[in-house]
């Protein structure tokens, strides 16, 4: 009876087993990662703008040796890097999600600025991780960031709406202002909708827009941002200003 068994094949036996303890230390990779990054935005919160958080405050707050850290980033700014990859993949889905299909390329640029300066007042310590100068240098071909403003740019400026001969310009004017009202409204932690929006108009300003049709495409954004507030996890009520 015994000869009519199959052979036993040691290696193919193991896989399961190992596939198993692959698949369980991956997961416990993951984790970390994610304590790791939890912890660096618990850092950030209790600086409240202070001073920049260390390495020492992040593995204080994730309860974990040095040597862990390292074995995963090689450098903070890495896990910031990562933090501002995230937030952008989820600002674009957001957008694309709640906001589309728009036909007004003014409306569909100021929405980005918006909603980065609007979570910035609303989550401060994420407001002072995305705007670290290191990060604004990283914002290339394929950021998510970079994605929505260059076609939102090119959007209005085909339709007349913006008048600009360098699209690279305009971009800087748009990211260079969103993130220096983010730096300052994450240090202050003040939640002003007006300030806000007329951060936003000035950008539109630069962009050739006239006054009153900056102020109406920031109104309907703004309008459209509040309509679409209990879909976006980090928005807090706004008073009406």
């Amino acid at each position: 009876m015994d000869a009519h068994l199959p052979p036993i094949d040691p290696i193919k036996d193991q896989h399961p087993l190992g596939d198993h303890r692959r698949r369980v230390a991956r997961e416990r990779r993951e984790r970390m990662r994610e304590r790791l990054i939890a912890a660096t935005m618990d850092a950030y919160r209790k600086s409240a703008g202070k001073r920049r958080p260390v390495i020492d405050d992040v593995i204080r707050a994730a309860n974990v040796s040095r040597g862990t850290f390292y074995k995963y980033f090689d450098t903070l700014d890495e896990v910031l890097a990562e933090i501002g990859r995230t937030t952008a993949s989820e600002m674009l889905q957001s957008f694309e999600r709640l906001f589309e299909p728009l036909d007004d390329g003014a409306v569909m640029l100021a929405t980005g600025p918006l909603m980065a300066l609007a979570r910035a007042a609303m989550d401060p310590a994420h407001g002072a991780i995305v705007s670290h100068a290191d990060l604004v240098d990283r914002i290339n071909g394929d950021d998510p960031r970079r994605q929505l403003a260059f076609r939102s740019l090119n959007y209005g400026h085909e339709q007349g709406v913006f008048q600009f001969d360098s699209i690279e310009a305009a971009f800087d004017l748009v990211i260079g202002t969103s993130v220096e009202g983010a730096r300052r409204i994450s240090r202050t932690g003040q939640l002003n909708g007006a300030c806000i929006r007329e951060t936003v108009v000035m950008i539109l300003l630069g962009l050739g827009m006239k006054l009153p049709a900056a102020r109406i495409a920031v109104a309907i954004a703004w309008q459209r941002l509040q309509d679409a507030s209990e879909h976006l996890h980090w928005w807090k009520p706004v008073a009406p200003a």
